[in-house]
């Protein structure tokens, strides 16, 4: 072989190895155990919520998996009422979802096939009554081929319906749930939660943020002040991306990934751009150093 013919082939294969796809992770068995508890949280400014819970938690744990993984959920439920759990990138029958008949559990598995950011939330009928007492949460499952690195930020909005008593205790209101008509709406279950505690992010790197809407009534618009999306994923998946966006609806029970990056330091608003949402609580501040 002569070192021209050497050459050629060795800076082939550097081309090939250059344009390859990254290398997808192996697919693996995740394991979920969640416990249903009825718990009075506190959602701030003083007020609590007598809340129905995965984990004793508005919203619950964080479940991710990767694509391609199969995922398996065990839910004990130690109260009185039934309760179930339904998981958005599951694609199985629904019967799976609540507890068989004379039974306080509930357990399935499913292949995660398509990656984004999606709600679980309890199955129970009336389903309006359990998402609205604190039943949901948010799994991403990560695409097979990981995506760039990234300071990442989890929030899910939801609603309280609800006037508090003398003591601040709120019980869910069934009737403002039906009307559509809540009394505050918030991320990761507090009230102004990252206006009081600021989210840390550094000038010029890349943020990334996964949004879950729980609803269970009102679309969001996730806007943050003084910056642009370089990237929205519609639903978290990769493979619907959209560019330069100010802000993007997000309707109940649906999800996203929002990417940014600020060019100077300073406080950076984020929040429900449906403008008497963040006076009901949906806002909060990114706090960008150098």
């Amino acid at each position: 072989m002569t070192v021209r013919r050497a050459l050629l082939i060795a800076l082939t294969i550097g081309l090939l190895g250059y344009f390859a796809p990254p290398r997808a992770a192996a697919a693996a068995s995740k394991v979920f155990n969640l416990t249903v508890e009825d718990k009075t949280i506190d959602i701030g400014y003083g007020l609590t919520y007598a809340a129905w819970t995965y984990d004793g938690t508005v919203p619950g744990p964080i479940l991710r998996a990767r694509q391609g993984d199969t995922v398996a959920i065990n839910l004990a439920n130690h109260t009185t009422m039934s309760h179930g759990i339904e998981i958005d990138a599951a694609q199985i029958a629904p019967i799976h979802f609540s507890e068989p008949p004379g039974k306080k559990t509930t357990a399935y598995k499913f292949h995660a096939a398509v990656p984004g950011v999606f709600l679980y939330h309890c199955s129970a009928i009336p389903m309006l009554n359990h998402i609205a007492n604190g039943m949901f949460g948010m799994m991403i499952v990560d695409p097979a081929g990981a995506l760039p690195p990234a300071r990442e930020v989890m929030l899910v909005q939801s609603e309280f319906y609800g006037s508090p008593d003398k003591a601040g205790l709120i019980a869910g209101d069934t009737r403002k749930m039906m009307a559509e008509r809540p009394d505050y709406v918030v991320f990761n279950g507090v009230l102004e939660r990252y206006s009081d505690h600021p989210i840390q992010i550094k000038v010029g790197e890349l943020v990334r943020v996964y949004f879950v809407n729980a609803g269970p009534n009102l679309s969001s618009t996730f806007h943050v002040l003084g910056a642009i999306f370089s990237t929205v994923y519609r639903g978290g998946n990769p493979a619907d991306a959209m560019h330069g966006l100010a802000g993007f609806e997000i309707g109940p029970g649906d999800g996203a990934i929002f990417e940014f990056r600020v060019s100077e330091p300073g406080d950076y608003t984020f929040l429900d751009h449906a403008m008497a949402r963040p006076y009901q609580g949906a806002i909060g501040i990114f706090r960008a150093v150098r």
